[in-house]
């Protein structure tokens, strides 16, 4: 008569893994049945359907050292690895190659996936190239596995070696140590500009659900990618400019005329077709925002805006209007900006947290009142934009930083403004807020 047994146990047709847990628990079950019913290991192994040569082997093992039990022992390093290290690899010979093949490509900027892998490795073994295009997909995969290698998102983007754009950036900010002092210079007036995405939906990629799920679905809407653009400036001295939000429309079409009264005072607001900042756009932002602040300058300090190398920040128009209100203009290299540009390295990131905060709260409103949420309007966007900058005015500690991770170091050194100086230009700049809302 045939035996039950577990699949894998006595029968042999395939193996079982079993954890130490599962085997002290085994062998304690085998134990007990043999005191209860007074039989042999081979009748408690049938009851527990497995075989007996392992409870006999688990046995031994156990009681192998008083000291240390092996199960036990097994149990607390759970990553403890085989002392039998496989049979070879069929990359094994090529490994230091391909190890050297994705260094290189790296530290040129250039992204590699396993498709590249497959045929770098095809071309270096005839062998390998033979196998089925699966079996060498799995081989570059255990490769990876073995080295640590994985796939990351990309934190940067450029069209340039990267080692190209730090020497740049390097040479760019020795340059403009030198500029950014002297007795005709001032923290205040030295200013960066640049412009930011404000999407109407910032709907997150990730969800809560079940552990296991296979297919997570998120939902979207036609207003995830509908946005706006904001020309943020900062100061050197830690404060913030008036920003100009560009909505997209006609520049003097109905948005304009009937609805930009309606939004808060602090700041500038334009329409343009794709919602940019163009020729026309700068030009205003330059005669609404930079004059007024420029203004207010001592006559022997040289006020001085930095600028990426963006297409209408550089236009022969521009530049001339903000060199006839007697700002210097300096503009980064291209592809330089995450490295030089203060506003980049640290102001959007949290100037943005709190934008995605203001539309938070109004979502959890929306969906109180209305069980719902319909797209949020220009004008809750402008109100976002408006009590996010609010915050960022206080946090001025936040917008230093940005200028000293970007290399400007400055703080301890004559040539700037001492802190009544700078309260002072920041009430200028209020009274000139609140005479706009009267």
């Amino acid at each position: 008569m045939p035996r039950n047994v577990q699949p894998g146990g006595i029968s042999g047709q395939m193996r079982v893994r079993y954890t130490a847990r599962r085997k002290l628990a085994l062998l304690a079950a085998a134990k007990r049945i043999q005191e209860e019913e007074g039989v042999s290991l081979r009748k408690a192994a049938e009851r527990l359907m497995v075989s007996q040569s392992l409870l006999s082997k688990w046995h031994q093992q156990h009681a192998s050292s008083l000291d240390e039990d092996p199960i036990l022992t097994s149990l607390r390093d759970k990553k403890k690895k085989a002392t039998h290290l496989g049979p070879l690899g069929q990359l094994k010979q090529h490994e230091d190659m391909l190890l050297r093949y994705v260094f290189e490509q790296r530290e040129q900027g250039v992204n590699v996936d396993t498709l590249r892998l497959v045929v770098k490795a095809s071309s270096m073994s005839p062998e390998f190239n033979t196998k089925s295009f699966t079996a060498r997909t799995s081989a570059e995969w255990r490769f990876m596995r073995a080295h640590s290698l994985v796939y990351r998102m990309g934190t940067h983007v450029s069209q340039r070696n990267p080692e190209e754009v730090r020497q740049e950036a390097t040479e760019y900010m020795e340059v403009m140590r030198r500029i950014v002092v002297g007795p005709h210079r001032d923290m205040r007036y030295i200013i960066n500009m640049d412009q930011t995405p404000v999407y109407f939906a910032m709907n997150a990629k990730r969800t809560i659900d079940v552990v296991g799920v296979k297919t997570v679905h998120v939902r979207t809407s036609p207003h995830d990618t509908k946005r706006a653009t904001v020309a943020v400036s900062i100061t050197g001295a830690g404060s913030v400019l008036p920003s100009m939000v560009i909505f997209k429309g006609k520049p003097d079409g109905r948005i304009a005329r009937n609805e930009f009264s309606d939004y808060p005072r602090n700041h500038q607001y334009r329409c343009q077709d794709n919602a940019w900042m163009d020729e026309e756009v700068m030009v205003a932002w330059v005669n609404d925002v930079l004059k007024p602040y420029v203004a207010n300058a001592p006559d022997h300090v040289i006020p001085l805006l930095i600028l990426d190398s963006y297409r209408c920040h550089m236009m022969a128009s521009v530049v001339h209007r903000i060199q006839d209100l007697g700002v210097e203009v300096r503009h980064i290299p291209g592809g330089c900006t995450s490295l030089c540009q203060p506003v980049d390295v640290g102001f959007n990131k949290p100037f943005k947290d709190r934008v995605r905060r203001q539309w938070l709260s109004w979502m959890i409103r929306e969906g109180v009142v209305h069980g719902t949420t319909s797209p949020p309007s220009r004008r809750d966007v402008a109100g976002w934009i408006d009590r996010a900058i609010a915050e960022m005015k206080g946090e001025e500690q936040i917008i230093k930083n940005a200028w000293t991770k970007t290399g400007y170091q400055w703080w301890d050194k004559d040539g700037g403004g001492d802190e009544e100086e700078i309260g002072e230009a920041d009430e200028v700049i209020d009274e000139e807020g609140e005479e706009g809302i009267a």
